[in-house]
């Protein structure tokens, strides 16, 4: 997701504030799509609250209901 931002941050500068969040949430989306890896119930409340901000975000930059 980092990678992403880079290529995004030329038209939304203020994501770069998310950039934190958006390395955490990165590791959701590797380390715990293989069988035997899992989050903690605390990790897991972590990245949905990391990741509904971000969406809200970037949900408000693009016009869209939030």
């Amino acid at each position: 997701m980092v990678a992403l931002l880079e290529q995004v941050l030329v038209v939304e500068p203020a994501w770069e504030n998310f950039r934190e969040d958006l390395a955490y949430l990165s590791d959701f989306a590797v380390n715990f799509r293989y069988p035997g890896e899992f989050a903690d119930e605390e990790s897991a409340l972590d990245a949905q609250s990391r990741c509904r901000l971000f969406r809200n975000a970037a949900r408000k930059a693009l016009g869209l209901e939030t």
